[in-house]
């Protein structure tokens, strides 16, 4: 068999071996290529000349693939279902990571067998390890963040009750204890007296001089005040803020006349002797008795005359001069105009006064009986 004949130079030929089925690319002859620079056949200007025209028909695909309005959204619909997916995946991750953790805390208590069927427990992948070690750090680090919690709780409480009572503690230092209440004699003030000296009155609460008001009892300012002042019935002590006391005073009440030392006195309802200006004896009634010899029989009478003045109002009071009887039981009063009052026992007085001022009005009464008040008599 002859072999093909050799293509000659300059000749573009193809030559096809049909035993072989061989195709043969054409001979260019060197000649016929124009190898001067500026030609525009150069390989170099062909390749640029090729990029050019891809870039030119890259643009216009480009140009071509702008989406339209519909299509946009039907892209943002496919995003934000992708997006669901995802989370629902990662939600579900997150179920199995907790019933992992949870097996495993079952396994930790029974090691050796499934809370199930009773059968040992074999893990089913490497990756269960690490799925169920990173859920215990997860959980771990929870429960350290939620026992800092607690402890950062506790010291603000713990700080707050000990600033809460060091408060208190200030406080009560500086109400009880501090010189900035303590009373001062200068700042008594005594109201309702008429013929007790005030001064006699600031003077009997000299003893509680530099004592804070705040840690005084004034129950027993009162009572001091009484003990020192017997003119005095009763007495009441409150705080003037910040160095004071106010003392409101009531009174006794002389409601007959006795003597004393050779003195004529004052007498309350009670027989407490009482200091009284010389004006005043004139408008009482007089007890002709001594007080140093009072006894027996004369001290019941005393008494009995002293609870029938105190009931009677100060006007019919005045009227009375003097008591003319001996037996308490059968009190008899001699008025300054010379009538008579018939009073009997010390029961029922101030039923009796409104009688007796009543029936005093009657034109020629000189006699008036009220031991009865319900049936009082004159003549």
């Amino acid at each position: 068999m002859k072999p093909p004949p050799r293509p000659t130079l300059g000749k573009s030929t193809e030559s096809h071996d049909t035993g072989r089925g061989r195709h043969r690319r054409p001979v260019v002859d060197p000649k016929s290529v124009d190898l001067d620079k500026d030609s525009p056949h150069r390989p170099r200007d062909r390749a640029a000349a090729t990029d050019t025209a891809n870039s030119e028909t890259s643009q216009q695909k480009t140009k071509s693939k702008k989406l339209t309005p519909a299509q946009l959204d039907k892209q943002e619909r496919d995003e934000k279902k992708a997006i669901k997916k995802t989370q629902k995946r990662a939600a579900k991750a997150n179920r199995e990571a907790v019933k992992a953790a949870q097996k495993v805390s079952q396994r930790k208590h029974h090691p050796k067998t499934s809370p199930a069927d009773g059968s040992r427990y074999e893990a089913s992948s490497p990756w269960d390890s690490l799925r169920v070690a990173s859920v215990d750090n997860t959980l771990l680090d929870r429960l350290e963040e939620q026992e800092f919690i607690r402890r950062h709780r506790l010291r603000l409480r713990i700080s707050s009750l000990i600033g809460v009572l060091a408060g208190v503690l200030i406080v009560l230092y500086v109400v009880f204890f501090s010189p900035l209440f303590t009373y001062q004699l200068a700042q008594c003030h005594v109201t309702g007296a008429r013929n007790v000296d005030i001064k006699q009155v600031c003077q009997a609460t000299q003893s509680f001089e530099g004592r804070s008001i705040t840690s005084l009892a004034t129950a027993g300012v009162a009572k001091t005040v009484l003990q020192e002042v017997s003119a005095l019935k009763d007495a009441q002590v409150k705080p003037a803020w910040p160095h004071g006391l106010e003392i409101h005073v009531v009174e006794r009440v002389p409601v007959a006349t006795v003597r004393e030392n050779g003195k004529v006195v004052g007498v309350d309802r009670s027989g407490v002797i009482l200091e009284i200006a010389p004006g005043d004896v004139a408008g009482l009634p007089q007890l002709d008795v001594d007080m140093e010899k009072l006894g027996g029989q004369t001290r019941k009478l005393v008494d009995a005359s002293l609870i029938a003045f105190g009931d009677m109002p100060e006007d019919l009071r005045s009227m009375i001069a003097s008591v003319t009887s001996d037996d308490p039981a059968q009190l008899q009063f001699k008025l300054r105009d010379g009538r008579a009052l018939v009073w009997g026992n010390s029961r029922d007085s101030v039923e009796k006064a409104q009688v007796a001022k009543l029936l005093f009005t009657v034109q020629g009464v000189k006699v008036v009986d009220v031991s009865n008040p319900e049936r009082p008599s004159t003549r």
